[in-house]
């Protein structure tokens, strides 16, 4: 049997949430609560319509696959669940996404407070650079960054007027046009 094309298979998203139990909870008995609940809130044919598929899972943090026109659906089958196995539960949704790479990065790589990562700890946090256009040089703030792409908001009031007049609202550069001044 062939594949189908991208055009014509069902759209995704995918659910970035956190859970705070006050036990730990396996993922079985979180995929069993969650099709219960599903079952409950929007029935049999309701529940098959839902898409819905857990792709990764950790003690704290989870990925939930589910058909983009069943988003909301999903996220109230999600807050349903107040108690797994007999603990009490809570459900968080972090954030909804169209890709699994842009759900991990934006949702669930963000640096936590109980999760120690040495990685992040000896990395300098930047939150001003110095790039260069044509032999100019601009300096502003980072706003986002994602991999090796970032967004800066100038510091220069001439710069925010040709943003402003250009209909955008923040530099978009790659790391490799920086040249880094670091906070003291």
């Amino acid at each position: 049997m062939k594949i189908l094309p991208p055009t014509l298979r069902e759209s995704k998203r995918y659910l970035a949430f956190s859970l705070a139990a006050e036990d730990e909870i396996s993922r079985h008995d979180l995929i069993y609560e969650l099709n219960f609940a599903a079952t409950a809130l929007v029935g049999d044919v309701g529940s098959s319509e839902l898409g819905m598929r857990l792709l990764g899972f950790d003690d704290c943090s989870g990925i939930m696959k589910c058909a983009a026109n069943k988003v909301w659906e999903v996220r109230g089958v999600m807050a349903s669940i107040s108690s797994i196995k007999g603990l009490r539960v809570r459900i968080k949704v972090l954030g909804v996404s169209g890709t699994v790479r842009a759900t991990t990065q934006n949702y669930l790589l963000i640096k936590d407070v109980k999760q120690v990562e040495p990685e992040r700890e000896r990395t300098a946090e930047l939150d001003k650079c110095e790039f260069f256009i044509a032999n100019m040089a601009i300096s502003g703030k980072i706003v986002r960054r994602v991999d090796n792409e970032m967004d800066i908001l100038p510091d220069s009031p001439h710069y925010e007027n040709t943003l402003n007049n250009s209909g955008t609202r923040y530099f978009g550069i790659t790391v490799f046009d920086l040249t880094y001044k670091e906070n003291e």
